[in-house]
Parts: C-alpha cells; sequence; structure tokens
C-alpha cells in the first residue's frame, strides 16, 4: 500500500482510542453578531478553499495491518456536505456548549478524512453564530490546528512560537538520559472513580493583560496562575473527588517543542507530570506551591527532552503490536488526572466570512479515565479557556461557574479568593 506513514507520535492517538475515548482537538469560534451572516454555502466554500487543501485534510487512513505502521492515502474525495454541518441551537450558549460535547463523543470514521466543521447558529439573543473545528489528534497537536484553522480566516495572521536554543547532539543525549531516569521514577497516579465516555464542554476567559499582571505581582508563570485557580475551583465544585485521591491531583502540562519552521501537520508537545494540592488550603499558599512544584519539574528540560524522546523517535524503533499496547497502558487515569496545555495565539483581529472574532476557546479530549483536559489560548488580548469534563466526575458547568468568579474577581482586583472562606466554612 503507497501513502505516507503516520509518525509514530501521531499513530500514538490512533492507538488511545481503542480503550473507546475519541481523541479529538480543535477549537470554537465566537463571532461577533452581525447582519452578514454566512450561509451554510459560504461556509463551505471558505473550507473548499482552505482547510480542505491541506495534506491531512484531502487525507484518509489506509487499511490497518497487524504488522504494519498506520498510512495517510489520498481519499477519492472529500464531501462536504459531511464535513461541514449546520446546528441550530433552540437555547442559545448552553446548546453550543452540550453541541461540542455531543460531538466530542463522537469518533471519528476511518474511512474519510478524519475532522469536521460545525457552523453553529443562534447561540446568543443577538442571534450571533459560533464555528466548531475538530480535528483528529493524529493530525495535529493544539498548535497545530491552530496554525491549520487560519486558512479559513481573514487577514493571516503571524503567530509566534517560542524556541529556544536547541542543545547539542551530546548536551541532548545526556538530559535524555537523565529526564528517562526521572520518568522511571515518577510513579503512578492514585485511580480515581471509574469515569465514562461521555463529555462536557464549557468556557472561560480573561483580558490576557490582567492575568499577566497577576502572575507577574505573585512571581509565577501564567500556566503556574491557572492551574492554581483550576485545583482551587475543583476543590469548590468536586471535594468528594479531591479526597478520593488524597487531596494531590497529577496534572500533565503539555510544553511544545515546536519549532517556528515545523509544518502544521503533526504532534510536537512533551507532557510533564506535577502533583497539584487540592484540598482547599488558602489560595496564596496553594499558588506559592504550584509555582514550587513546577519549577522543580520546569526549570530543566530533562523530562520533556525524554517524553519526547519517547514518542519519537523511541516508538519509531519497536514493533507496531508493542506501540499498540504501550499506548494506553501509558495514557490514562494510572498516571494522571488532568491535562493543561497554555496556548500562544494571534494578537490581530481575525474574520471569518467577514465577520468578526469575538472569542476563541480550544477544544482538548480527555485522556481516558480522567476527568478534565483545560486548553488555554490567546487571542486578541483575552485568554480564552476550554475545559473537557466527564460529567460522571465533575459538574462541568459547575466547575466553569467557578473559575469564571475566580477569574472575574482576579480581574476586579480583589483576588480570586475574596469572600470564598466564608462560603466554605
Amino acid at each position: 500500500m503507497r501513502g505516507i506513514v503516520v509518525p509514530s507520535a501521531d499513530a500514538f492517538f490512533l492507538h488511545i482510542e481503542r480503550t473507546g475515548a475519541p481523541q479529538h482537538v480543535g477549537g470554537v469560534v465566537v463571532l461577533e453578531p452581525s447582519d452578514q451572516r454566512p450561509t451554510i454555502d459560504e461556509v463551505r466554500k471558505l473550507v473548499a478553499d482552505g482547510f480542505a487543501q491541506l495534506p491531512r485534510m484531502h487525507q484518509r487512513l489506509g487499511l490497518p495491518s497487524r504488522w504494519r505502521r498506520p498510512r495517510w492515502i489520498e481519499a477519492d474525495d472529500v464531501d462536504l456536505e459531511w464535513h461541514v454541518i449546520e446546528h441550530r441551537c433552540t437555547d442559545g450558549y448552553p446548546g453550543l456548549l452540550r453541541y461540542i460535547g455531543e460531538l466530542a463523543e463522537q469518533p471519528m470514521p476511518r474511512d474519510r478524512p478524519m475532522w469536521r466543521i460545525a457552523i453553529v447558529r443562534d447561540i446568543g439573543p443577538d442571534g450571533s453564530d459560533g464555528l466548531v473545528v475538530l480535528v483528529h489528534h493524529s493530525i495535529a497537536d493544539g498548535i497545530g490546528t491552530v496554525l491549520q484553522t487560519f486558512s479559513m480566516f481573514e487577514p493571516t495572521p503571524a503567530l509566534t512560537i517560542p524556541s529556544g536554543k536547541a542543545p547539542g547532539r551530546l548536551a541532548r543525549a545526556a538530559a535524555v538520559t537523565v529526564g528517562l531516569a526521572q520518568l522511571a521514577t515518577d510513579g503512578t497516579a492514585t485511580r480515581l472513580p471509574s469515569s465514562s465516555l461521555r463529555r462536557n464542554f464549557g468556557t472561560a476567559d480573561i483580558e490576557l493583560d490582567v492575568v499577566r499582571r497577576a502572575a507577574v505581582a505573585h512571581g509565577v508563570r501564567v500556566t503556574d496562575l491557572l492551574i492554581a485557580l483550576l485545583a482551587d475551583s475543583l476543590y469548590a465544585v468536586a471535594p468528594g473527588m479531591a479526597r478520593s485521591v488524597g487531596g494531590q491531583l497529577r496534572f500533565s502540562i503539555t510544553t511544545m517543542v515546536r519549532t517556528p519552521d515545523s509544518a502544521a501537520e503533526g504532534n510536537a508537545t512533551a507532557a510533564i507530570m506535577v502533583e497539584v494540592p487540592v484540598d482547599g488550603r488558602p489560595f496564596e499558599e496553594l499558588l506559592a506551591e504550584v509555582s514550587a512544584r513546577t519549577k522543580r519539574r520546569l526549570r530543566r528540560p530533562t523530562r520533556a527532552l525524554a517524553s519526547r524522546f519517547v514518542m519519537t523517535p523511541g516508538l519509531r524503533l519497536v514493533p507496531e503490536p508493542f506501540v499498540r499496547w504501550f499506548a494506553p497502558a501509558v495514557y490514562g487515569d494510572r498516571f494522571l488526572h488532568a491535562v493543561v496545555s497554555n496556548m500562544p495565539g494571534p494578537t490581530n483581529q481575525m474574520y471569518f466570512a467577514g465577520v468578526p472574532h469575538h472569542q476563541v476557546y480550544p477544544i482538548l479530549p480527555l485522556v481516558p479515565g480522567t476527568p478534565l483536559a483545560v486548553g488555554a489560548l490567546s487571542w486578541t488580548g483575552v485568554l480564552g479557556i476550554g475545559l473537557a469534563t466527564d460529567p460522571q466526575l465533575i459538574d462541568g458547568p459547575a466547575l466553569a461557574a467557578q473559575l469564571n468568579q475566580s477569574l472575574a474577581r482576579l480581574g476586579s482586583g480583589t483576588g480570586p479568593l475574596e469572600g470564598e472562606e466564608e462560603a466554605r466554612a
């Protein structure tokens, strides 16, 4: 069979779906109210001219084989009536969030290109629309999907990809060796109560300058502040779940290893595990502890380099049956409880079919057996946060509401926990 071999880091997520947990990445673009709302035909035309022209968007998976690695082959055609759909909400924004959860529960057919786009109507009392983009994780990671989605937007933005000086060959080999030893001693996570394959989706947002100033004031990174706010909100809405794991949730923090010249296709990330207290302690103490723990794990790149080495070239060097077993064995609630990914986005105003973007929120898949995946994306001065949850373990709407309350207090300058001590007492 001819075609392009799916890289091991990408095929990993195909094997993960053997657990039944769909692995889609994407986002929802909330459009400004407009009297020039695009028709479904206009949406399909934009997709056909941009998105569907990208390499993976007109390819499908070849027939699987026990020993042969998966391959991308050209699809006979791209059926835009199936890939690009229209949905009308009957209850506004909550209907949009519920619809995203329903889409996230559905596996992508493997006999078609593995993506879907929906224009969702009437998500607000003003008649505004939302654009939902879902791409299988085997095609791209979060930033890769953002880059690919730009093909439908105007103007074409410049996205700054953080990068540093790459270590030399010997230094890299030494770092990987140390990192592999560290990963081997990280241990396993306390298992959560039984999970489900259902999905909820929620959103939160805050002005990027506000959260940056707060992080600087506390001497922490933005990601540290976000994790602390999540941990505090989780304890408020799911204290029983937190207590079931001893008040410590293991967060997998996604670290980007993509270079500015990388193609949009493929996964170029690593994962760092950090134990986070979820026990109701005062916020200042919680934030200081989160910052200290992330510094210990992130100030040296050894774990990130080792994690990346395992995904590629490590998995490329072993037989496919081993990879098929390995992926679900290591990517689940045995090793982690939640995923957090903080991604950069464009700074200039963007348009879809001539309609300005109002806000953008990333959509991440849940790791099998875990209850939470959080994506944060800066977009034209606002940090948009998308929360994917398993409703059997976490009340997703309650978590989103709690996080929005904390962010609102942060924005008003009263502090993320102002007035909460009495509510908990």
